[in-house]
């Protein structure tokens, strides 16, 4: 798979010839670069009795899709701060479509100099896995990511690879729904298992009551109490928009490092016209800014 990417003509799409793997070769489930959300800067509480909804699967699933089933482009901030406040920056410009039934997206780092250029490319195979593909200028090649890199820290930051992966309620085994309140807003705390192998054993998602907007994530290790990694999106910086609600700011915390990553969505657009052909090796290999991100 990892030379597929260079044999490829330069005017086909990739989303058309990406061989889609089994099941049992990848470990599966997003987002676009938009996805999910430190606990103490969202004031979030959670009280010891039963939430309401009978199918927590379909709540579960309507969280995602909100999140996911749209298209859309940003040109992007992140600000990494280290244990000591010290400050790193990296923007890129990214766009994120669903392709008969299928998550493409792509992002292109344009600060710092010595990243720009680098592009990722994340196309979700017919079995719901995803193939991910990172250009490199400097070598002026493509290396393809690992099923084992998932976890990985996205271009230096507290993002990893899974983060930008499109998720669905039925790779996850919900394991309790509670209710709790984030900032006065109730919310449902839905526990969950996935089925198979990630980078946590659980994740505990805060999801809005009114609309299932999700507010917060934590994630677990195994037999762990408390989180070693969250994700907040603030609700006063969400943008509702053609039926969806989405952030337009991330905190991502690394609760074990003590490192957090501020995501920043500048010029979202909801639901934009993309050209598909932008998902293809000669936009991955390309220089300039990606076609159709203001």
């Amino acid at each position: 798979m990892t030379w597929i990417v260079l044999e490829l003509p330069v005017s086909e799409p990739i989303c058309r010839r990406v061989r889609p793997r089994s099941p049992r070769s990848i470990i599966g489930v997003l987002a676009v670069l938009s996805v999910i959300f430190p606990i103490t800067s969202a004031h979030a509480s959670a009280d010891a009795v039963d939430a309401s909804p009978a199918n927590s699967g379909a709540l579960l699933q309507k969280a995602f899709t909100n999140l996911y089933e749209v298209d859309s482009t940003a040109t992007i901030e992140l600000v990494i701060r280290n244990r000591s406040g010290q400050e790193r920056r990296r923007n890129f410009e990214s766009a994120s479509k669903i392709i008969e039934g299928r998550m493409h997206s792509i992002g292109r780092l344009t600060y710092p100099g010595h990243l720009r250029g680098m592009t990722i490319l994340q196309i979700e195979a017919e079995d719901r896995s995803h193939d991910a593909f990172i250009y490199l200028p400097s070598s002026q090649s493509v290396r393809r990511v690992s099923t084992s890199q998932r976890g990985d820290s996205f271009f230096g930051t507290d993002v990893t690879y899974e983060d930008l992966e499109r998720r669905n309620a039925e790779d996850y085994e919900v394991v309790s729904l509670t209710s709790g309140q984030i900032d006065g807003e109730p919310t449902y705390l839905l526990r969950a298992r996935p089925h198979l192998a990630q980078a946590y054993f659980e994740v505990v998602f805060w999801l809005a009551q009114s609309d299932q907007a999700i507010l917060q994530a934590h994630y677990f290790k195994r037999g762990a109490e408390k989180p070693y990694r969250t994700i907040a999106a603030p609700r006063i910086s969400m943008k509702a928009s053609g039926g969806h609600t989405l952030p337009t700011r991330l905190i991502v915390e690394n609760v074990a490092r003590g490192t957090t990553t501020e995501v920043k969505y500048h010029d979202l657009a909801i639901n934009s016209e993309i050209d598909n052909r932008i998902f293809s090796i000669r936009t991955l290999e390309q220089k300039g800014r990606i076609p159709g991100i203001r």
